[in-house]
């Protein structure tokens, strides 16, 4: 009696053999079906806001997103290999044009009580401020020690990274508290916080691109549980399992595959 034929076990991956840091074939078999883009999208306006980490490029996403949806927007903006797909980013001048657009997107979909983080490094930052006081209310320039910076071994290193704290209008929330000119400021000395950041610890390896420690303080500054926080530029997720870790509710955009399932899977695992 022959033997039954063996059965194949099929991959979802096309070269089982070979797999992204921090994947497993099982993670690729678990996480690659459940990929949603833009298209899985179906927010409008009226309707509620849906939670999920999307396939797509921030300007496909920002479209999908109703105005005034928003209550937080975290962003790393990427430094190069912008919008690789299209074949630019690769001048200054469509750089700035391009951050230009997607900040223009984000003051649309961000409530008027809504805020804007962007972590940016020191060579960007300027831009970064010019770009904010076109239609944001710029609050303040967080500086953090960054321990992931390039270092500059001729010259001096670098350890410190900037955060630019922008809000849609002056009426914004502010460590669980409404700040105003309708408002009745009551904050003693003691309570006042610097803009200094030196106590954030470095990341691991494998903990991501940014300290939770980092994100969190974020949240916990500038929103509630239950708000809605977007990522437009997700990369490996550190956001996402922010928002998990303290009760928010997360949108991100990433347009980097093997990015986005250690993301799916890091904010699964969290």
């Amino acid at each position: 009696m022959s033997k039954p034929p063996e059965k194949i076990k099929t991959y979802h991956y096309n070269n089982p053999m070979e797999t992204f840091p921090g994947l497993t074939i099982d993670d690729l078999n678990r996480y690659l079906p459940a990929i949603q883009t833009e298209k899985d999208m179906s927010m409008v306006e009226g309707k509620d806001l849906h939670e999920g980490v999307f396939l797509a490029k921030c300007m496909d996403g920002f479209i999908k997103l109703p105005s005034e949806s928003i209550d937080l927007i975290i962003s790393t903006p990427p430094k190069d290999n912008w919008d690789k797909s299209e074949g630019t980013g690769n001048t200054l001048q469509e750089y700035y044009q391009w951050n230009q657009k997607w900040i223009q997107e984000s003051y649309r979909v961000l409530k008027k009580t809504g805020a804007i983080y962007i972590l940016s490094p020191w060579e960007y930052s300027g831009m970064y401020q010019g770009l904010l006081s076109n239609s944001f209310q710029i609050q303040t320039r967080i500086t953090w020690r960054d321990k992931k910076t390039t270092n500059q071994k001729t010259t001096w290193s670098d350890e410190t990274s900037d955060i630019w704290f922008a809000t849609k209008t002056d009426e914004f929330l502010f460590k669980q508290a409404p700040i105003g000119v309708n408002t009745i400021e009551n904050h003693s000395a003691g309570e006042i916080e610097s803009n200094l950041w030196i106590d954030i610890p470095p990341v691991l390896d494998d903990e991501g691109h940014y300290p939770q420690k980092l994100i969190s303080r974020i949240l916990d500054a500038s929103s509630f549980k239950l708000n809605w926080i977007l990522d437009p530029f997700m990369q490996l997720g550190d956001v996402g399992v922010a928002c998990k870790n303290n009760g928010r509710r997360f949108i991100g955009f990433e347009t980097n595959k093997d990015y986005l399932l250690l993301a799916m899977k890091r904010i699964d695992n969290s």
